[in-house]
């Protein structure tokens, strides 16, 4: 243990031009953000394969590195299969974009933003759903797209997390839903699935409880939760459904799953 962590620790030290250095000048370069999350990550997950994770870092695209989180639970796995909702343009803030174009997974994104429809038929050759993930499908529902297009939901989903005051400006559109159990079935997506990103801005919990986990297991999910209330409410759906919450002092205002075996 202790000789893998000196061997984590070096290497992310090495990164940034470093060696081992005394102490004080250790705790100097904590004070740099950059450095401090990176070594948070390494020490929290002690990746199993640490030249392969040194080797994609930069590639990442996810804002908590999700995508590294995964590709370490399920060891570097090639040609697997992901599901990822809301995708923006296939690269900002994506969970899945490293696991495409670095290890030929293929699957799902789904993204009802019309902003971004065509940036993200550019970006990604994988399948491409511009419905809006509900716990229903075939409903017309009003979508609301900020100008932070990021931020984009379901109209009413947006008014309660931290985000809420950056969305005051914005339009309103119709957008045709879909469940997540249809979705899964429209694509021909296999029973046992790798990975399940949700990013919906508030309505997570919507689409979770509606969904027959009977029909369609995940690997790992991982669920933005935003401090929101629905965190607990998604805590207690998913334990009761074999998924244990792990990483809770490294994933922020996500969540991550795993299911268990």
């Amino acid at each position: 243990m202790k000789k893998n962590l000196r061997k984590i620790i070096n290497k992310a030290f090495s990164l940034i031009g470093y060696n081992i250095i005394r102490k004080n000048e250790l705790q100097k370069l904590f004070i740099d953000k950059k450095f401090a999350n990176e070594l948070k990550f390494l020490l929290s997950f002690q990746p199993k394969n640490l030249n392969k994770y040194f080797e994609v870092r930069e590639l990442s695209k996810s804002q908590l590195r999700q995508d590294l989180f995964v590709l370490n639970e399920l060891e570097y796995k090639n040609n697997g299969y992901f599901v990822e909702f809301g995708g923006c343009d296939g690269i900002l803030h994506s969970n899945t974009y490293l696991l495409e174009k670095g290890f030929n997974w293929n699957g799902i994104i789904a993204e009802p933003a019309e902003i971004w429809h065509n940036e993200i038929e550019s970006n990604r050759n994988v399948f491409i759903e511009k419905n809006c993930v509900w716990s229903s499908s075939n409903q017309e529902i009003e979508f609301y797209e900020p100008e932070i297009a990021s931020l984009s939901t379901i109209n009413g989903f947006g008014e309660n997390d931290k985000h809420s005051e950056l969305r005051k400006i914005g339009k309103k559109y119709s957008v045709k839903t879909i469940s997540l159990n249809d979705l899964l079935k429209k694509y021909n997506s296999p029973r046992i699935i790798d990975y399940l990103s949700i990013d919906t801005e508030g309505s997570e919990l919507e689409i979770l409880k509606n969904f027959d986990f009977e029909e369609f297991k995940f690997r790992i999910i991982t669920v933005e939760h935003n401090y929101t209330d629905i965190r607990d409410s998604i805590f207690e759906l998913l334990t009761k459904n074999g998924y244990k919450r792990v990483k809770e002092d490294y994933s922020e205002f996500d969540d991550w799953y795993v299911l268990h075996s």
